[in-house]
């Protein structure tokens, strides 16, 4: 795996310095830039649109909370986490997902948009405090929590995708 901590030249750290993240991808992208392998050998040429292709990546990577962890997590423990091999092992956290399920099933048939809204915030704020607890377990380097609060933060990211995406229907 790729560090892609080590491409931006950061500490590897789950806060980032978003400034000084976007101001090294510029660097990065201007070094690598077509326009200045023009004249370069094939193999040069491929090699800048490799590694510009790993900065994408590794940015990418940085940008989203739940990435960034993944990558903490592989670089602490010298491996990658399947994705689709996990399942979260918290049952009132299952019981909770199907609730919010059905909540936003019943929202969305009823055209409640009070109700939605609340949904959202709770949503909101649930993300919100397991962004916090997926800090405080890195920081602690709880990888196999940290791995879980990834998982219920997928959720949480999928559903907010949901409820947007009815939000969008009420409004059409």
């Amino acid at each position: 795996m790729l560090n892609p901590f080590e491409i931006f030249g950061l500490p590897v750290d789950f806060q980032l310095d978003s400034q000084a993240l976007n101001a090294r991808y510029l660097e990065l992208q201007k070094a690598l830039h077509p326009d200045n392998f023009v004249s370069a050998s094939a193999l040069d040429q491929r090699m800048a649109m490799q590694k510009s292709t790993e900065v994408n990546d590794a940015l990418k990577t940085l940008k989203d909370p739940i990435l960034r962890a993944e990558a903490i997590v592989a670089l602490n423990l010298c491996e990658q986490k399947d994705i689709e091999q996990k399942s979260t092992q918290d049952v009132a956290f299952l019981m909770q997902q199907l609730q919010w399920r059905e909540q936003l099933e019943s929202v969305e048939n009823q055209k409640d948009e009070q109700a939605l809204e609340a949904l959202a915030g709770e949503i909101r704020q649930e993300t919100h405090q397991l962004l916090t607890a997926l800090s405080q377990s890195i920081e602690a380097q709880q990888w196999e929590q940290t791995i879980q609060l990834c998982d219920k933060l997928r959720f949480t990211r999928k559903l907010t995708e949901e409820i947007e995406r009815v939000e969008e229907r009420f409004f059409e």
